[in-house]
This record gives C-alpha cells, sequence and structure tokens, in this order.
C-alpha cells in the first residue's frame, strides 16, 4: 500500500476531514482512559499498538445482474400502458406498449420507396446492358472500318497503283505508234501528191491526223506524269489517313466506351445502393413497429429507474419518452452489490478482490461480507462534494454473503479494509495541522506546546499513522492552542 503523497490536494482533504468529524473525535478522546485533559487543552497519550486500516463510504443496494427494457422507437414515444411498478412478470410477458402511429407511418412511407429504388435499379441494370451492346456493335464497325481501309491501302499499292501506270505506259506506247503509222501515212501521201497520184485535200488530212496523233502521245505522256508525280502520291496519302482516322475513331470509341460503361455503372451502383438502404431501413422500421410492445426477458421484479434529469418525465402511462430511455429493470435479486464513491484521496488504497463489510440501512444490527469487485479508473462527471477540486470514482462491491430479502436502491454503507498495521504510533486526525502542504501537531513539554512537523503514512477515517518525530508516551495535543488562550 502506497504512502500517502506530501501534496497540496491532500493536506486540503485532511483539513476537510479535520472539520467534519473534528468535533466528534475531540469528545471520544476527552472521555478515553488514553486522554488526558486539564481545565483547558484535551490529550492523546501516543502508544504503540494495532491499526486497522479501512475506507467506510455510504452507497445504494443493486442487483449485479439486471435485465434492462429500453424504449428502441426513433424520437420520442407515448406510452399507452406499462405495468405498475414493483409487479412480479414473468419471461414473456407483455410489460410496456408504445404508440405504434407514427411506426406505422414511416413504415408505409418506406416501403413506396422501396418500390420506387427497385424500379430504377431494373432501369438502370437494363441501361447498362444496351449500353454494353450498343458499344460492341460501334465498336464491331470501327473495326471493320479499320480492315476495310487497310485492304483498300493494300489494293491500292499491291495493284491499282501498278495498274494504273502500265495502262498510262501503255497509252504511250499506243500513241507512239499510232503516231508512227500517221507519220508514215503522211509522208506517202505527200510523195504521191507531189507525182500526182493524190490530191492536197487527202495531205491536209493527213497532215491533221498527223497533228492530233502528237498531240494524243503529248496527252498520254502528260497522263503518266500527273499520275507519277500527282494522282497517285495523292491517291497514297488518302488511303495511308483514312486508315489511320478508322484507327484513332476505334480507340475514341473505347475511351467513350469506357466512360459511358463507368457512368451506366455507377448509375447502377447508385441504384442498387439506394435500394440497399432503402431495404435496410425498411427491415428498421419494420423491427421499429415490433418495438412498439415491450416484453419482459426474464422472471423477475419490474422497476422504475429514476429519472436522470429534472427535465425527464417519470416513467408512466401517457408519458413521452425518448429512444434509448430505460422503462423498466427487472434485478436478479439473488446477487447484489454495493456502489460507493470513493474520493479521489483514498483511490490508490482500493484494489479488486479486497475485502469488505457491507451494513444494510434497514438491518443496521448485521454485517456482511463482501470484496471489491470493480473500481472505475477514471473520475466520475459532476459529483465532487467541494467543487472541481475533489474527484469521485465509482466502486462496486459484490456482497458474498446470503441477503434476507431486500430489494434495490437500498442504503448501504461499505468498509473496504486495506491493511492491518500492527505495532505502530497513531494519532488521531483531529491532532494533525497542515500548513503549505506539511504536517504538524503539537506535543506537550511541561506547560508548553511544541510544534512539531510530522511524517504520515497510512490513515482510515479516524487515525493517521505517524512515521517519524513521535516516541511512546507523548501527549499530543487535540484543540488548536490559539482556539485555548
Amino acid at each position: 500500500m502506497m504512502i500517502l503523497p506530501k501534496d497540496n490536494k491532500k493536506a486540503l482533504w485532511i483539513g476537510l476531514v479535520i472539520a467534519v468529524i473534528g468535533c466528534f473525535i475531540a469528545y471520544q478522546f476527552l472521555i478515553s482512559t488514553e486522554t488526558a485533559s486539564d481545565e483547558k487543552f484535551a490529550y492523546y497519550t501516543v502508544k504503540k499498538s494495532d491499526l486497522n486500516i479501512s475506507v467506510t463510504e455510504g452507497g445504494v443496494l443493486k442487483a449485479v445482474e439486471e435485465k434492462i427494457v429500453k424504449n428502441r422507437l426513433n424520437g420520442q414515444s407515448l406510452i399507452i400502458s406499462i405495468v405498475p411498478e414493483g409487479s412480479l412478470v414473468k419471461a414473456g410477458q407483455l410489460l410496456v406498449e408504445l404508440d405504434p402511429a407514427e411506426a406505422m407511418k414511416q413504415l408505409q412511407a418506406i416501403q413506396l420507396s422501396v418500390e420506387t429504388s427497385r424500379s430504377s435499379f431494373i432501369t438502370a441494370k437494363n441501361d447498362l446492358l444496351i449500353e454494353k451492346s450498343t458499344l460492341e456493335s460501334e465498336q464491331r464497325e470501327a473495326q471493320q472500318s479499320i480492315e476495310f481501309a487497310q485492304m483498300d491501302l493494300a489494293k491500292f499499292e499491291q495493284l491499282d497503283k501498278q495498274q494504273q501506270l502500265r495502262e498510262a505506259e501503255s497509252k504511250i506506247t499506243s500513241e507512239e505508234e499510232s503516231l508512227r503509222i500517221t507519220q508514215d501515212k503522211f509522208q506517202w501521201s505527200e510523195k504521191l501528191a507531189k507525182k500526182g497520184f493524190e490530191t492536197k485535200s487527202q495531205v491536209d488530212r493527213d497532215r491533221l491526223e498527223l497533228s492530233n496523233r502528237q498531240k494524243g502521245l503529248d496527252s498520254a505522256k502528260s497522263k503518266l506524269k500527273m499520275l507519277e508525280q500527282f494522282d497517285l502520291p495523292k491517291r497514297q496519302v488518302e488511303l495511308n489517313s483514312m486508315v489511320a482516322e478508322a484507327q484513332k475513331k476505334y480507340e475514341r470509341l473505347i475511351k467513350q466506351g469506357e466512360s459511358r460503361m463507368s457512368r451506366s455503372n455507377a448509375q447502377l451502383g447508385e441504384a442498387q445502393r439506394k435500394l440497399k438502404l432503402n431495404e435496410d431501413r425498411l427491415l428498421e422500421d419494420q423491427q421499429q413497429l415490433k418495438h412498439t410492445k415491450l416484453y419482459a426477458p426474464a422472471d423477475g421484479i419490474a422497476l422504475y429507474p429514476p429519472r436522470r434529469s429534472m427535465q425527464e418525465p417519470s416513467v408512466s402511462e401517457g408519458a413521452k419518452v425518448n429512444k434509448n430511455r430505460k422503462l423498466i429493470t427487472i434485478p436478479n435479486l439473488k446477487k447484489m452489490k454495493v456502489e460507493v464513491k470513493i474520493p479521489e484521496f483514498h483511490i490508490s488504497k482500493i484494489k479488486r478482490g479486497q475485502l469488505a463489510y457491507i451494513t444494510i440501512a434497514s438491518i443496521s444490527d448485521k454485517r456482511y461480507k463482501g470484496v471489491v469487485s470493480q473500481v472505475n479508473p477514471l473520475p466520475d462527471r459532476n459529483n465532487s462534494w467541494f467543487g472541481a477540486a475533489e474527484q469521485f470514482y465509482s466502486t462496486e462491491i459484490t456482497i458474498t454473503d446470503p441477503l434476507p430479502d431486500v430489494k434495490p436502491s437500498i442504503t448501504a454503507k461499505a468498509e473496504i479494509i486495506i491493511t492491518d498495521l500492527k505495532e505502530i504510533f497513531y494519532i488521531p486526525l483531529h491532532a494533525i495541522r497542515t500548513e503549505k502542504a506539511k504536517y504538524f501537531c503539537y506535543i506537550k513539554d511541561g506547560a508548553e506546546h511544541l510544534k512539531t512537523e510530522i511524517q504520515l503514512g497510512m490513515m482510515n477515517n479516524s487515525f493517521a499513522e505517524i512515521t517519524s518525530e513521535v516516541s511512546d508516551g507523548d501527549v499530543v495535543l487535540l484543540n488548536i492552542p490559539e482556539e485555548v488562550k
């Protein structure tokens, strides 16, 4: 067990305890055989003996186990009927009936929402299938366009181009042959005309034909040149461009398809999530309707929990209660506990498993054994006696002795046994003074009272162990010297 720390909080606590119990302690020691006194002073004689260290605090009796019946309806609910407090109930018995009107209204609304969201989900699912089929058709067409453009290009490069060149060259050859024949004919006509065997008009016609043949040859050569330098290269570029454009169109369709499928999938997912949300809400609202009738989870006695604040209405027929409000508790009376609040000053001494003795207010002549079963590691909120300077910790003591027929909420007191100190010096708390986080007592020295700084060890509600500066037989002043001058 740790020694109490020397700090301001400890000094404040000791001062407060002394103020509360001082008069009672002074009176007790004035009449004890260990106290010497004269007309003005009260004393306590120090001697070595055993000291029981314990912490005693008041609390209330509670069941270790209890079944809680709560309002699980959303918002506020009107209590239509409830079993009287203190009724003996059986498991499965109807305890509370709440107004079902709001729950039924919400159920009808969500049923409509479920049907609407289910229709939207089916539509989104079909839209996705249609979009997928459309994209597949468009992509097949685009793929075919690439194949056709590539075939046109290959046809041009492997057949059309050479065919057109051969035809142009063949045309030139034909024109050259025709020109040669026409030249021979014209020359023969001129010779015959000179000899008078051919007319001048025939010679002119042959000359004209020769000129036309020359023009035809020139035209064939120009056409070949145009094919080689312009038409064929241009066609080559056009066909290459058509292939490239078909490939780009296909790539665009792929990207567009991904975007369109992503949107369709997102719409389907949103519709599915909305449907799932509404279906979950439907199940919840169906469950809400069931919660309008609350049944006993076990056999026992039905008790109404206390109000948490003055603004909270009491549990009764016609009261409006919020969600999660406790309506009825059914305690297991076979195993009880006491819940107490331990001051911060003492909490370091309290451990699970320590022995305790419980006194019940209605049976004050008997003590029952118990054991510390739980110590809250954090202080309670808003439960300080003297403001924010002092903290209190909820602690539970389970009663191990059999109990008579007692009910929860009865006032009880628990004495938690810390340890038994053997052969030590100790003095009453009322004899201790505090100044600047130090501890003093006044020791009688003849007619004087010497102010003596002391070191404290463990303490209970009445005495404190003194670990230095006192000896066997020292007489310690109980009242402050200034008070008796």
